[in-house]
Protein backbone atom coordinates (compact mmCIF):
# COMPACT_ATOMS: atom_id res chain seq x y z
CA UNK A 1 0.00 0.00 0.00
CA UNK A 2 1.31 3.42 -0.73
CA UNK A 3 2.11 6.07 1.59
CA UNK A 4 0.27 9.63 0.98
CA UNK A 5 3.20 12.18 0.05
CA UNK A 6 3.96 14.05 3.14
CA UNK A 7 3.16 17.61 3.02
CA UNK A 8 6.03 19.86 3.68
CA UNK A 9 4.41 21.87 6.51
CA UNK A 10 2.12 18.92 8.01
CA UNK A 11 0.94 19.09 11.58
CA UNK A 12 1.75 15.16 11.92
CA UNK A 13 1.40 13.02 14.96
CA UNK A 14 5.09 13.28 15.58
CA UNK A 15 5.14 16.98 16.55
CA UNK A 16 1.78 16.58 18.35
CA UNK A 17 1.00 16.25 21.91
CA UNK A 18 -2.30 13.42 21.67
CA UNK A 19 -2.66 11.70 24.61
CA UNK A 20 -4.54 13.38 27.85
CA UNK A 21 -1.70 11.78 30.05
CA UNK A 22 0.98 13.51 27.98
CA UNK A 23 -0.89 17.08 28.51
CA UNK A 24 -1.27 16.28 32.26
CA UNK A 25 2.99 15.60 32.62
CA UNK A 26 3.76 18.76 31.04
CA UNK A 27 1.06 20.67 33.15
CA UNK A 28 1.73 19.04 36.29
CA UNK A 29 5.26 19.16 36.24
CA UNK A 30 6.19 22.34 33.09
CA UNK A 31 7.04 25.46 34.12
CA UNK A 32 4.48 28.40 32.81
CA UNK A 33 5.48 31.26 30.46
CA UNK A 34 2.14 33.75 30.05
CA UNK A 35 1.18 36.88 27.66
CA UNK A 36 -1.79 38.30 26.81
CA UNK A 37 -3.37 36.12 24.21
CA UNK A 38 -1.47 33.07 25.52
CA UNK A 39 0.25 30.88 28.03
CA UNK A 40 2.96 28.24 27.26
CA UNK A 41 3.56 25.15 29.36
CA UNK A 42 6.94 23.37 28.87
CA UNK A 43 8.15 20.52 30.28
CA UNK A 44 11.88 19.58 28.96
CA UNK A 45 12.03 15.25 28.02
CA UNK A 46 14.94 13.41 26.80
CA UNK A 47 14.65 12.71 23.12
CA UNK A 48 15.40 15.74 20.69
CA UNK A 49 12.48 17.38 19.14
CA UNK A 50 9.59 19.27 19.67
CA UNK A 51 5.74 18.25 20.60
CA UNK A 52 3.21 20.95 20.84
CA UNK A 53 -0.10 20.92 22.06
CA UNK A 54 -2.86 23.48 21.94
CA UNK A 55 -5.92 23.94 24.20
CA UNK A 56 -8.45 26.18 23.50
CA UNK A 57 -11.28 26.60 25.85
CA UNK A 58 -14.84 27.45 25.61
CA UNK A 59 -14.13 30.33 27.78
CA UNK A 60 -12.51 31.93 24.68
CA UNK A 61 -15.66 31.63 22.30
CA UNK A 62 -18.18 29.42 20.29
CA UNK A 63 -16.74 26.83 18.28
CA UNK A 64 -16.01 28.74 15.07
CA UNK A 65 -14.05 31.35 17.04
CA UNK A 66 -11.85 28.13 18.44
CA UNK A 67 -11.32 26.79 15.60
CA UNK A 68 -10.25 29.66 14.11
CA UNK A 69 -7.53 30.49 16.84
CA UNK A 70 -6.41 26.63 16.69
CA UNK A 71 -6.00 27.41 13.15
CA UNK A 72 -4.18 30.47 13.50
CA UNK A 73 -1.72 28.99 15.63
CA UNK A 74 -1.23 25.83 13.91
CA UNK A 75 -0.09 28.45 11.00
CA UNK A 76 1.89 30.23 13.00
CA UNK A 77 4.02 27.31 14.99
CA UNK A 78 5.08 25.77 11.71
CA UNK A 79 6.78 28.44 10.27
CA UNK A 80 8.78 28.67 13.86
CA UNK A 81 12.28 27.02 13.83
CA UNK A 82 12.32 25.13 17.23
CA UNK A 83 13.86 21.62 15.92
CA UNK A 84 16.57 22.21 18.23
CA UNK A 85 15.02 22.26 21.28
CA UNK A 86 13.67 18.43 23.37
CA UNK A 87 11.11 19.83 25.19
CA UNK A 88 7.08 19.59 25.05
CA UNK A 89 4.99 22.53 24.76
CA UNK A 90 1.38 23.02 25.54
CA UNK A 91 -0.28 26.32 23.88
CA UNK A 92 -3.36 27.36 26.29
CA UNK A 93 -5.02 30.40 24.34
CA UNK A 94 -6.56 32.81 26.92
CA UNK A 95 -10.07 34.76 26.22
CA UNK A 96 -8.14 37.25 24.79
CA UNK A 97 -7.17 35.37 21.80
CA UNK A 98 -10.43 35.22 20.05
CA UNK A 99 -10.14 38.86 18.95
CA UNK A 100 -6.91 39.28 18.36
CA UNK A 101 -5.09 40.11 15.36
CA UNK A 102 -3.15 37.58 13.67
CA UNK A 103 0.03 39.52 13.17
CA UNK A 104 -0.45 40.36 17.28
CA UNK A 105 -0.92 36.52 17.83
CA UNK A 106 2.35 35.43 16.00
CA UNK A 107 4.44 38.30 17.46
CA UNK A 108 3.77 37.03 20.99
CA UNK A 109 4.19 33.34 20.14
CA UNK A 110 7.88 34.88 18.67
CA UNK A 111 8.41 36.56 22.02
CA UNK A 112 7.11 33.40 23.90
CA UNK A 113 9.69 31.17 22.11
CA UNK A 114 12.52 33.47 22.65
CA UNK A 115 11.59 34.04 25.97
CA UNK A 116 11.35 29.76 26.69
CA UNK A 117 14.80 29.62 24.51
CA UNK A 118 16.60 31.76 26.77
CA UNK A 119 14.60 30.09 29.77
CA UNK A 120 16.33 26.72 28.91
CA UNK A 121 19.52 28.24 27.74
CA UNK A 122 20.10 29.33 31.39
CA UNK A 123 18.08 26.96 33.90
CA UNK A 124 18.77 28.46 37.00
CA UNK A 125 16.55 31.70 36.82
Amino acid sequence: MNEAPRRPYGWGKAIRLRKHAQFSRVQSKGRRLGGKFLLLIFAPKSVPGVRHGLTVSKRVGNAVTRNKVKRRLRNILRTQNVSTLAVDLVWIARPDAANAKYADLHAEVYELLERLKRHLSCPHT
